[in-house]
C-alpha cells in the first residue's frame, strides 16, 4: 500500500506544495493536502476512543482516510480555523477555540508519524533569542541583539552600535515571501525613532546591530543536505534593510564555507529540526553572520531560479526511516 503523507498548509499556498506532492507521487507515495484554514467548513475529521481502539479519520474532497494509514506529515504552514460568515458573532470565538482543541487532538493522534518538522520543534525554534543563543554556542557569529520594552535600554543599545541598528518583528504578520498589507520588514532605526516611550514600551521587537552586506544568503537544510542561493543588496532601498519586498532581485548559486556549514548543521541538531530556511549575511570583510532559521521558511525561489532539488530532498526526508520528532502540539 502506498505511504500516505499529509501536507499541512493553507488555501493560498501553491507551487512548493505541488512540487513536493509531485516528488512524493514519483516515489510511489500518496500525498494528501490538508488546508488547515479550510477547517471545519471544507473538510471533516473524527477522533474516537471506543473500547481499546483509538480510531480516527479525515474526510477531504469526498474521500475518507484512516489516520492509522498516515506515515508522514510535512508541516508546511499552519493557519487558524476559518468559520466564514454564517456563524453568529456571539459564538465565533468559542467555536474557533473548539476547532483549535480538536486540531490539537488530531496532531497528537498523529505523533507516531514521521514529521518534517515536528510541532514541538517548530514551536521551540520560533523563540528567536533562544535560537541566537544556540547559534552562538554552535560557533556561529550572530549580531548583537536586544529585545526590550525599556525605552532607556533600547536607546543605550542604539548608542553602543557604531554601524547602526535595525529592528525586526519576531511575529510573521502575513505568510509567504512578499507578505501582505501591514507586514513589517527589517528596518533601519534612527535616534529620532526612539523618542516615543509608549510605543517602545508596548511592543518589544528585536533590535540588532546593522551588519554590512556583500551578499545575503538563503540556506535550506533538509536532513543534513544544504541548498544555498545568494542575492546582492540593492542600492536605494531606503530604510528597509530586507530583500523580501524588493523587486527584480536575481538569485545566484552560493555555498557556505565548510566550517560555517558544519556549525549551522550543529545548530539544526540542537534545535531538533530536520528542515530549516536560514538567512546569513556575507560581509565585505569575508565574515559570515547568522541571522535566523525558520522551521517553515520559504524555498521555492531557489528551486525555481537555480534548479535546486529541494522538493525531492523533502520528499526523501518524508519517506526516510527517520526518528519521530513530534511531541505535544502547540495551538494553531
Amino acid at each position: 500500500m502506498s505511504p500516505l503523507v499529509l501536507l499541512l498548509t493553507h488555501a493560498a499556498d501553491h507551487t512548493t506544495v505541488d512540487w513536493v506532492a509531485d516528488a512524493l507521487l514519483r516515489r510511489g507515495a500518496q500525498p494528501l493536502r490538508v488546508d488547515t484554514d479550510r477547517f471545519p467548513l471544507d473538510w471533516q475529521l473524527g477522533l474516537g476512543l471506543e473500547g481499546g481502539d483509538d480510531g480516527g479519520f479525515l474526510c477531504l474532497q469526498g474521500r475518507t482516510h484512516a489516520l492509522e494509514a498516515v506515515q508522514a506529515v510535512w508541516l508546511r504552514q499552519l493557519l487558524p480555523p476559518a468559520l466564514g460568515d454564517a456563524i453568529d458573532e456571539r459564538y465565533r470565538a468559542s467555536c474557533v477555540q473548539e476547532c483549535r482543541h480538536v486540531l490539537r487532538a488530531l496532531w497528537d493522534r498523529l505523533e507516531g508519524a514521521r514529521w518534517v518538522n515536528g510541532l514541538a520543534q517548530v514551536e521551540r525554534a520560533g523563540a528567536k533569542l533562544r535560537q541566537l543563543r544556540l547559534a552562538r554556542e554552535a560557533g556561529l557569529r550572530v549580531p548583537d541583539t536586544l529585545c526590550s520594552n525599556d525605552p532607556a535600554a533600547v536607546r543605550a543599545f542604539h548608542a553602543r552600535q557604531p554601524r547602526g541598528v535595525v529592528m525586526k518583528m519576531q511575529t510573521v504578520l502575513a505568510p509567504g515571501m512578499r507578505g501582505g498589507a501591514g507586514n513589517l520588514y527589517t528596518t533601519v532605526i534612527e535616534s529620532a525613532d526612539l523618542q516615543d516611550d509608549r510605543g517602545l514600551a508596548l511592543c518589544p521587537p528585536l533590535f540588532q546591530e546593522r551588519i554590512a552586506k556583500a551578499e545575503e544568503l538563503r540556506v535550506i537544510a533538509v536532513d543534513g543536505h544544504l541548498f544555498c542561493g545568494a542575492i546582492r543588496p540593492q542600492a536605494g532601498a531606503g530604510r528597509v534593510d530586507d530583500w523580501r519586498p524588493q523587486a527584480g532581485l536575481a538569485w545566484m548559486p552560493a555555498q557556505l564555507p565548510e566550517a560555517v556549514a558544519a556549525r549551522f548543521l550543529d545548530l539544526m541538531r540542537r534545535l531538533g529540526l530536520r528542515y530549516g530556511a536560514a538567512d546569513f549575511i556575507h560581509t565585505p570583510d569575508d565574515d559570515w553572520v547568522f541571522l535566523e532559521v525558520n522551521a517553515c521558511g520559504e524555498w521555492g525561489m531557489l528551486q525555481r531560479e537555480l534548479g535546486l532539488p529541494i522538493a525531492d530532498a523533502l520528499a526523501d526526508a518524508l519517506l526516510a526511516d527517520a526518528p519521530v520528532l513530534c511531541a505535544a502540539a502547540p495551538s494553531v
